[in-house]
C-alpha cells in the first residue's frame, strides 16, 4: 500500500512542532536586488521547500545557498531580455515564471533544454506556483502563442509538475487540460508530464469561447439546470399571467 504523499502549501498548519516560516515579498526592494529575486523564485514552491532551496539569478549564478537538495530559479525563456528595463529586473515574479525542483527533476530539464530524451533515475516533483508563461500542449518547444495551435494554448496558473522516468506512464491521463484534473502535457513524445493544477490554476487562462460555452452547457448536468430553470421561469410567468387577469377583474 506504499504510496507518495505530496505536501502542498498550508500541510504543515496543523502539524505539532513544526512551524514554516512565510515567505513573504521584501518591502521596498528593487527587483533586481538578491533579497527580491529569492522571494520570487522561492515563492514557485511551498514555504517549506523554499526557504531552504539553493536560489539561482538569470546568469545561474547562487544568489544564496540551500540545505536541502532543491534549486529555484527563474524558468521565463527569454531570461534577461525579458526585462523592459534592464535596472528594473522583471515587472512580477510571474513574468520571471519561477521553477523549483530537485536533482531528478534537474535531470529532465536538462533534456528538455537540449531536445534529447530526459535521462531520468526516478520520477521528479516540481513546482510553479506562480504558474507560467504558456506552452502548446502538444509541441515541447513551442513558446509562443503565435506559433501555437490555438486549441492548445495553455497559461497555466500555479501547479505542480510530475516528470516521468517513463514518459509512457502519463498515457493513462487525460490531456484535456480545460477538464480540471491532473493531464498530459506533450504527450506522446519523450517530454510528457503530468500537470496537475493547484489552486487558482486558470486564474490567468482566457475565457471559454462562445462555442466552448454551448457545449459546455449542452452537456449534463447544465443541460438539466438549465432545463428546470426554463420550466421555473415558464410556471412563474404562467402564473403571473394569470394573477393578473384576476386583478384586472377586480379592479373593472
Amino acid at each position: 500500500f506504499a504510496h507518495l504523499m505530496i505536501p502542498f502549501p498550508g500541510y504543515y498548519d496543523n502539524v505539532p512542532g513544526v512551524t514554516v516560516e512565510p515567505n513573504v515579498e521584501p518591502a521596498n526592494e528593487s527587483h533586481v536586488s538578491a533579497a527580491w529575486q529569492v522571494w520570487a523564485y522561492t515563492s514557485a514552491a511551498p514555504d517549506f521547500l523554499g526557504n531552504k532551496a539553493t536560489v539561482l539569478d538569470p546568469d545561474s549564478k547562487v544568489l544564496r545557498g540551500g540545505t536541502n537538495g532543491w534549486t529555484c530559479m527563474s524558468a521565463n525563456p527569454q531570461g534577461k531580455k525579458a526585462w523592459a528595463d534592464p535596472k528594473a529586473g522583471w515587472a512580477s515574479a510571474r513574468e520571471a515564471a519561477p521553477v523549483c525542483f530537485d536533482a531528478a527533476g534537474l535531470d529532465w530539464m536538462k533534456g528538455w533544454m537540449a531536445r534529447k530524451k530526459p535521462l531520468m533515475k526516478r520520477d521528479a516533483f516540481v513546482w510553479m506556483l506562480q504558474g507560467d508563461l504558456g506552452f502548446d500542449n502538444t509541441d515541447p518547444f513551442v513558446t509562443s502563442k503565435e506559433e501555437a495551435d490555438p486549441d492548445q494554448w495553455i497559461e497555466s496558473g500555479p501547479h505542480l509538475m510530475m516528470f516521468p522516468k517513463d514518459p509512457a506512464s502519463t498515457d493513462a491521463f487525460t490531456s484535456d487540460f480545460t477538464a480540471g484534473e491532473p493531464y498530459t502535457m506533450f504527450p506522446g513524445t519523450d517530454f510528457a508530464h503530468l500537470m496537475i493544477p493547484a489552486s487558482g490554476y486558470y486564474g490567468e487562462e482566457t475565457t471559454l469561447s462562445p462555442e466552448e460555452l454551448l457545449d459546455l452547457l449542452m452537456s449534463p448536468p447544465y443541460i438539466y439546470i438549465l432545463a428546470a430553470l426554463v420550466l421555473l421561469l415558464a410556471s412563474g410567468a404562467l402564473a403571473g399571467g394569470r394573477g393578473g387577469s384576476k386583478a384586472g377583474t377586480q379592479l373593472a
